[in-house]
């Protein structure tokens, strides 16, 4: 099945807004915790930031989430990790930086297995929403192009473990890396 375009964008920060507490700044202006600011480099593929929002709105929809927030159990698993706090040194958007990523992680709708547990799945239309032009004038921000390359180096900016593969396998270590959020021994990393 192919996976829709993650809603995001990639964003530019001029030098006078990324001098003035950027992180501050868009969580007093983003319209709700479902908007995320990440690092330029914690955005690599669509599979992954889906890989990411299923696994995010699977502890939403039944209540089990670590984080306390859903922006942040998102990053805490882009980041691989048990840990929130590390979540956001892992995959946050890093200060001083002068290109970063907003993403609007949808509304999942859900449906029950044969045990009863919540499954979620995709909207049938996933796109941003529209106050993403307003957010972006609020915070004198531009839409800059850009395409979600996957890096070795930004893996590891992530914490994944990506010694050994090369570009082709990266998406897959990547997925790999989100799954073992919940790892216990894997949190520690």
């Amino acid at each position: 099945m192919e996976l829709p375009p993650f809603p995001c964008v990639p964003v530019h920060l001029d030098e006078a807004t990324h001098s003035s507490g950027v992180i501050d700044v868009f969580l007093k202006e983003r319209p709700s915790p479902r908007w995320v600011l990440l690092g330029a480099h914690a955005v690599q593929t669509n599979a992954q930031l889906w890989t990411a929002w299923i696994k995010t709105t699977r502890n939403e929809l039944r209540g089990t989430s670590v984080a306390r927030s859903i922006d942040a159990e998102f990053m805490r698993y882009l980041a691989g990790t048990h840990h929130v706090s590390e979540a956001f040194a892992r995959a946050g958007y890093q200060e001083g930086s002068e290109d970063a990523w907003i993403l609007y992680l949808p509304q999942a709708e859900s449906s029950r297995n044969s045990l009863g547990h919540l499954h979620p799945f995709l909207p049938e239309h996933v796109a941003i929403p529209e106050g993403l032009s307003d957010l972006m004038n609020q915070l004198k921000w531009n839409s800059r192009e850009s395409l979600m390359i996957p890096s070795i180096e930004g893996s590891k900016m992530l914490g994944a473990d990506v010694d050994s593969v090369g570009l082709d396998g990266l998406e897959e270590r990547l997925i790999a890396h989100i799954s073992m959020a919940d790892d216990q021994s894997a949190s520690h990393r």
